[in-house]
């Protein structure tokens, strides 16, 4: 009787194993996706989110792709984290929107786990946070799970705000 339950254990051990290696955690920009050259396997970073976007791996990558002054458009920062279950409920809300607005933003992803500083440092206190930024100034802050047409409504007051200012007066 005992060799019967061992053996559903080890079956049970496989299918968490299999698990594991399907997750979200081992697929993570920190680990990258693994790739083949040759006869050599070597990892590759992810660079698309699951939102979509750009996947902020670095420091530097924020302050490019955020705070400098001379972006092109406002751009969408989604924090989240792989664990997090109301940031992958976002993360279609995001896509959806991204290609809405395509050409009008720009859509990058923070790993909130990966960029603790950048989170911190952005007053970044709950996830997911969806900030937009334009030369290199925080416009609107979104905290927590919201609707595509929640989101498309602050992506058109922040287009809306933005092309105010510009207009000569």
């Amino acid at each position: 009787m005992m060799s019967r339950w061992h053996g559903g254990i080890e079956f049970l051990i496989l299918v968490g194993m299999l698990l594991i290696l399907q997750s979200d955690a081992f697929l993570s920009p920190r680990k990258g996706l693994h790739r083949r050259v040759g006869s050599k396997p070597i990892l590759r970073p992810l660079e698309i989110a699951k939102s979509g976007g750009k996947m902020i791996l670095t420091e530097d990558m924020y302050t490019q792709n955020v705070l400098a002054k001379d972006v092109p458009r406002p751009v969408l920062v989604f924090f989240s984290a792989p664990w997090c279950g109301p940031c992958r409920l976002t993360n279609p809300v995001v896509k959806e929107v991204m290609k809405q607005y395509s050409g009008k933003i720009d859509v990058v992803e923070v790993c909130t786990d990966d960029l603790a500083e950048i989170a911190e440092n952005a007053g970044i206190v709950s996830i997911p946070t969806i900030q937009f930024y334009y030369g290199g100034q925080l416009l609107e802050t979104i905290v927590g799970c919201v609707a595509q047409s929640v989101l498309s409504a602050a992506v058109d007051k922040v287009l809306e705000d933005l092309e105010q200012q510009q207009k000569p007066r």
